[in-house]
């Protein structure tokens, strides 16, 4: 009685287990474990997944190993055999051959089943048809191999280590291929610009500990050592559990943009110098509209009013001829002083323009620097100053002698201008090798070591000759050595404040 209780008993179960079996929707089966696809049970869902009817499944064993397509039939093969042969579990994806002709992805999943005593007894699992997963994972690989950007994936904590998945336009864009990133756990680090290295490591733990996204710029060190700027941005996707699963990411190549805002911020910079420069000249033209004026306006004043002393002794005889002869002589002064004025300003324009005309002879330095110092002494005298010149081996030079005096002539009269009365200046004219050289030393007040460098500029006036009044436009130095360089020559000078001034002017000697 109770034996054929439990008969009937487990007939129950065995009837249960056969109806949830048959009602799964996937595909279980039994196989033996000593041949590689020979299936000991199918269950219907078989026929759904594939076409076959269950009795061909059990009249052939070998139809398993024959539906496998043909790319993955030695691969899944394989496997399986490893699998028995260890006794792990089995689990592979791969592409079968339906009835009807068409490709059925499969996911298959086994293990080996032990007796109680632990002896393999066979081999059992099941199959589901993963092609709706496949074809969309194969329309996903396709939409991201076809952008232009770089696309990865890894686990939420592989900062900077290998990626689960990486694009291949990463080969197209940096040049490593795929191999080499898989191969290395740091080469994305490695690779970093090391400037940006620190930075973005630091970064990307950060943002990975959080869970938050990120978004950054940084530079890469290119296969064939260039760099290329990327704009990465990645974010870590949750399970249903809100647990990291995975990150996910792509970067960009961003180095033609950054390469553009460089541009622009070099172009900006430099509209923002040239608007100060344009400032500092709008600044200049108002001093030098200024200057220019009053330089201008007191010879006239004093011209005027001596003319008037003159006019009003003719009218009135009340002058003797020895005021007169001062009076002509104060006019004649301010005249010449008006005169170089204008011919400064016409040199200068000239220089500007590019129109220097020399008129070249043959100048000994000498002789001229004789007659300029000569010219000059009645200035010197009147302003107490000790005046020397030395111009015994001075050679001969090339050149046009008008403009090579009015060097001379400039040189002397910035050395009389700022040297206080019972100072001294001295002019020397030599050869050192084939170049003549010309000096003016003076111990006036010397040049602040802060002013030097614009000492030559047009118009540039140091701030003791702004201070002292001392008459001038600032273009003396400025035309001298336009002047000087128009020769082939160079001029320099050494100075201290407080200590003088030597300017130094070097020509070619004439052949």
């Amino acid at each position: 009685m109770r034996l054929r209780r439990r008969r009937r008993d487990e007939d129950t179960i065995d009837e249960r287990y056969r109806l949830l079996v048959e009602e799964m929707p996937l595909a279980l089966y039994v196989a033996a474990l000593h041949q590689t696809s020979h299936a000991l049970y199918v269950s219907p869902a078989i026929v759904d997944l594939l076409g076959h009817d269950l009795r061909r499944w059990r009249s052939k064993p070998a139809l398993f190993e024959e539906l496998v397509h043909p790319d993955d039939r030695e691969r899944v093969l394989a496997l399986v055999t490893a699998a028995k042969l260890s006794g792990e579990p089995y689990e592979a994806e791969y592409r079968m051959i339906h009835a009807d002709g068409r490709v059925v992805w499969m996911h298959d999943q086994a293990v080996t089943v032990h007796d109680r005593n632990g002896r393999p007894l066979h081999w059992q699992g099941f199959l589901v048809d993963v092609t709706a997963r496949k074809e969309a994972e194969a329309r996903y690989r396709a939409l991201v191999e076809q952008l232009p950007l770089i696309t990865y994936v890894d686990s939420p904590e592989s900062a900077g280590t290998t990626s689960a998945y990486i694009s291949p336009q990463v080969e197209t864009m940096l040049g490593y291929p795929l191999e080499d990133w898989r191969a290395d756990p740091h080469f994305f680090e490695k690779h970093l610009h090391p400037a940006d290295r620190d930075r973005v490591m630091a970064e990307q733990r950060a943002a990975r500990a959080s869970g938050e996204p990120l978004q950054l710029e940084y530079r890469f060190v290119a296969r064939d050592g260039s760099v290329v700027w990327l704009q990465d941005s990645f974010t870590i996707v949750r399970d249903e559990d809100g647990k990291p699963w995975y990150s996910q990411g792509f970067a960009l190549d961003v180095t033609d943009r950054k390469a553009a805002e460089q541009d622009r911020e070099l172009l900006l910079r430099q509209a923002q110098v040239q608007n100060e420069q344009l400032r500092r000249l709008d600044r200049m033209k108002d001093e030098f509209i200024a200057l220019v004026s009053h330089e201008l306006r007191t010879p006239l004043t004093s011209i005027r009013g001596y003319l008037e002393l003159v006019l009003d002794d003719l009218e009135h005889g009340e002058v003797t001829a020895e005021q007169q002869r001062d009076f002509l002589q104060v006019i004649d002064r301010n005249s010449d002083r008006l005169q170089r004025l204008v011919e400064d300003l016409l040199l200068a324009a000239q220089v500007e323009g590019g129109t220097l005309h020399l008129v070249t002879t043959t100048v000994d330095l000498g002789e001229l620097v004789a007659e300029c110092v000569e010219a000059s002494a009645p200035a010197a005298a009147a302003r107490e100053i000790e005046l020397g010149c030395s111009v015994d081996e001075a050679p001969s030079v090339s050149g046009d002698v008008r403009r090579l005096g009015q060097v001379v002539d400039n040189l002397l009269s910035n050395a009389l201008k700022f040297t206080p009365p019972g100072g001294s200046v001295h002019v020397r004219a030599s050869r050192r090798d084939s170049t003549a050289v010309l000096e003016v030393s003076d111990s006036g007040m010397g040049i602040p070591e802060e002013e030097q460098e614009a000492l030559f500029g047009r118009f540039y006036r140091t701030e003791r000759a702004q201070h002292d009044a001392i008459p001038g436009v600032g273009l003396g130095l400025s035309i001298t050595k336009s002047i000087v360089e128009a020769h082939g020559g160079r001029i320099s000078f050494t100075s201290a404040a407080g200590a003088g001034t030597t300017f130094v002017v070097e020509l070619p000697v004439q052949p």
